[in-house]
């Protein structure tokens, strides 16, 4: 009953988020159908068409039409009829002159539309007309002066001006896209809207003017949707529009900029919190003009647009949240869009993870060898005999006469038997017939040789494909895993860290799994005094229960200030590596070469390849060796397969003695278990105080043959434990000793020294020595320290409240 319960609640929440969706569909839906059918440009044409700015000029209605025609041409009838109409509403002279400066440019377009296309270009042809149109208005009407001539200038700069903005808003307005707004795209924005109110100038309804209500209604929904910054810059920019149509407008700038301000930083109260911040914007301003009367109709003007923003449907605000940096809706659409990426990425590596498993099933699926049928031993005595009993003169004597005992004969000598009486003396062609069938026999051997490597090959593939398959499938587990929501952990290491005076602005956390701990904290300054290490990891080491280390940490970089830490779990275990070469013959280049590098899931690889022969050649093959070996298994491959995969690479492209030695060591740096992987390589020690244990196998290098023996030994390390890896070449250059692992035992337990870096240089030099001071071949030494993790710093216990 519990699952069905927990399905109909699943069902439920299903459809609610579904009608949820579509009713927001259906609401952007409106606003994109008033934009297509040309009812958006009617309206704001309308509006534009009757702003007006310092009295006479009319800058807005032919930088909207230019920005119509050259991003939407096909709604230029209705802009044209928008502008048209709200120009003539101020009168006949104002219509009149509108629809002479839109013809103007119309036919000038036409003419231009090879260059007119060009924003600049577009920009001075607008400029050039209205500066012509003008002119010839004023002239009608009125003697020209040089003041006359420098408005005329002004309103051509303005049209320019405000086309190049226009286009800019049309750029975010058409186009659909995932990128965040610029800044210059929200003032553009910004100043679109505020030439639209101000067509509502002079528009009044009772004793409120409707151009305030509008200008207040537009910053409220700007700081709503981008916060404080964006708020009052709306609000200047809106405050310093209306002010050209009339300096009457100048209070209200400042009340535009406080509430934008305000608003912004109220905006975590929702539209209540905005609307709070207009309120105080109204009353600050409104009591530094000390009129009362107009403090009251300021306040109406104020509730009026915060009732207009209540009224707004939250999907349009939040469709605008979503391009606006730092907003929650823009962070959730970049999660969502990052997930849907992940989604996708994985989706795409199970489908070859698929892949590779069918291939690795058709390779497994091989039939075995096919048993002999039965005739098999008939149809080859009949093979035999016709190569030599056809052409015999007593072929009647064995096949006729005597059939039952030349058969019995025939079929032993067919099942590599020997028949049992002495047929030679009968048979006239005995040693002719015992080599047929030999090498009949023979051919059948190299047959079923072939088949069986073949079949061994085929499994080797298998598995190599099955690891490929594996290693793909757990990448795309990882990619799918979601991040888990630890909102109130993340609070409470918050609240932790400001208790102890260290604010902290933000902390996401990826898991906290015991050993897997993984977060990052985002601190208001840079770090001076190692803080992150000395303070916070020991902080977070008692909140979790676990110790915690700082994995790394940075600046940010400018503009921004501050410093990004991450923070992981310590392993039980640390690890020290050391590497001492020596060249044979006291030369440059070693063919040997070795890695000590930390890999996978918290585990550390040690290794030594040793490339046949000195030089330059086998520098290359060791190289190859290793490098091939570390990316495998740094990308999650297992040794066993990775090994054997370096050794199918090697064998399919020997030329010549191509081969190499491999000693590799696995530790994991949670519990110190090691496991020895060694082929072709000499004993490892370890050594534990004055002990020394041997880790010796004996198998043959790498690039000999296709299927390989290989040892795989365990080892349980303590901490304080030292592993000594090592090439071929100093136990060769021990040659004159009796015993060159007692010997070795013995350099290994005397040593002091406990860092593995000058062990390593000691048992190097101590080998050349010993050898007289030659150097007959390359010789390696990898060492290895294990110890314990402790952390620099002690866990800081948390205060609790006793009561």
């Amino acid at each position: 009953m519990a699952n069905v319960h927990e399905a109909n609640f699943e069902l439920t929440n299903a459809l609610a988020l579904n009608r949820s969706r579509k009713k927001e569909g259906r609401k952007l839906n409106v606003m994109k159908w008033l934009y297509d059918k040309g009812i958006f440009h009617l309206l704001a044409g309308f509006m534009l068409g009757r702003a007006v700015v310092m009295v006479q000029f009319m800058p807005f209605a032919l930088p909207f039409f230019a920005a119509v025609m050259i991003m939407q041409r096909q709604k230029s009838p209705y802009t044209f009829a928008g502008l048209t109409a709200g120009a003539a509403a101020l009168g006949l002279l104002p219509g009149l002159y509108t629809a002479t400066i839109l013809l103007l440019y119309y036919v000038s377009f036409g003419l231009l539309r090879k260059y007119a296309g060009n924003q600049f270009v577009a920009a001075g042809l607008a400029a050039a007309v209205t500066g012509v149109v003008r002119t010839l208005y004023t002239w009608a009407l009125q003697p020209l002066d040089w003041m006359t001539g420098f408005y005329i200038l002004a309103e051509a700069a303005m049209t320019g001006v405000l086309l190049l903005i226009f286009l800019q808003s049309f750029l975010v307005l058409t186009k659909g896209r995932r990128s965040a707004y610029s800044h210059e795209e929200l003032v553009a924005l910004s100043v679109l809207a505020a030439c639209i109110a101000l067509g509502l100038t002079g528009l009044m309804a009772g004793d409120l003017v409707i151009s305030h209500v509008a200008a207040r209604y537009v910053v409220l929904a700007a700081a709503l949707s981008a916060g404080a910054l964006v708020g009052s810059t709306s609000g200047v920019v809106i405050g310093l529009l209306f002010c050209l149509a009339s300096f009457a407008f100048i209070p209200e700038v400042a009340l535009l900029a406080v509430a934008g301000l305000l608003g912004g930083l109220l905006k975590s109260g929702g539209r209540v919190g905005v609307v709070i911040g207009l309120m105080l914007a109204t009353l600050l301003t409104g009591l530094m003009m000390e009129n009362p009367l107009r403090l009251e109709f300021s306040l109406y003007e104020s509730a009026v647009a915060a009732l207009l923003l209540f009224l707004t449907p939250s999907v349009w605000v939040r469709a605008l949240a979503r391009h606006i940096p730092g907003s929650e809706e823009y962070a959730e659409e970049q999660q969502q869009y990052a997930k849907n990426v992940r989604d996708a990425t994985a989706e795409k590596v199970e489908h070859f993870s698929a892949v590779f498993k069918k291939l690795s099933d058709s390779f497994s699926d091989t039939e075995p060898p096919a048993a002999e049928f039965e005739g098999a031993s008939d149809q080859l005595i009949g093979q035999v005999t016709q190569q030599t009993c056809d052409h015999c003169f007593r072929k009647e004597f064995c096949w006729s006469e005597h059939f039952d005992r030349t058969y019995e004969w025939m079929t032993s000598l067919a099942t590599r038997g020997e028949p049992e009486s002495d047929w030679t003396s009968y048979c006239v062609k005995s040693v002719l017939m015992k080599q047929e069938f030999e090498r009949h026999h023979q051919e059948k051997a190299v047959s079923q040789l072939m088949q069986q490597h073949m079949q061994e090959g085929n499994r080797f593939v298998a598995r190599q494909l099955s690891g490929l398959a594996d290693v793909m499938n757990q990448f795309a587990s990882e990619l799918q895993r979601e991040t888990r929501q630890n909102d109130e952990q993340e609070e409470k290491i918050v609240e932790e860290l400001q208790e102890y005076g260290v604010r902290a602005d933000q902390v996401t956390i990826h898991c906290l799994e015991t050993g897997r701990v993984d977060l990052d904290i985002l601190l208001p300054f840079q770090e001076k005094h190692g803080e992150c290490d000395k303070l916070i990891a020991p902080m977070l080491s008692s909140i979790l229960h676990e110790t915690v280390v700082v994995y790394q940490k940075g600046d940010l970089p400018p503009p921004y200030y501050g410093t990004a830490a991450t923070f992981r779990s310590a392993k039980a275990f640390l690890v020290q590596s050391g590497v001492a070469h020596a060249a044979y013959a006291g030369g440059l280049v070693s063919g040997d070469s070795c890695t000590a590098v930390p890999i996978h899931e918290g585990k550390f690889a040690a290794a030594i390849c040793d490339g046949m022969g000195n030089g330059q050649k086998a520098r290359k093959e060791s190289e190859e060796t290793i490098g091939l070996l570390e990316e495998m298994l740094k990308a999650g491959i297992e040794e066993e397969l990775a090994i054997k995969s370096v050794n199918s690479i090697l064998t399919a492209k020997r030329t010549g003695d191509m081969y190499s030695t491999v000693d590799l060591a696995m530790i994991d740096l949670q519990h110190a278990g090691a496991r020895f992987l060694k082929v072709g390589a000499v004993p490892s020690y370890v050594k534990r105080g004055r002990q020394i244990q041997m880790i010796e196998a004996a198998n043959l290098p790498l690039g000999f043959f296709h299927e390989m023996e290989m040892d795989v030994l365990e080892c349980q390390l303590k901490a304080g434990d030292m592993l000594f890896m090592m090439s071929d070449g100093l136990m060769d250059g021990l040659r004159s000793i009796e015993n060159p692992e007692r010997w070795m035992r013995r350099q290994i337990s005397e040593l002091v020294t406990t860092d593995p870096q000058e062990a390593a240089d000691l048992l190097v030099e101590a080998a050349v020595r010993a050898a007289g001071g030659s150097i007959n071949d390359d010789m390696t030494v990898v060492a290895v320290k294990v110890d314990h993790q402790l952390p620099k710093w002690a866990a800081i216990p948390l205060k609790r409240n006793t009561g």
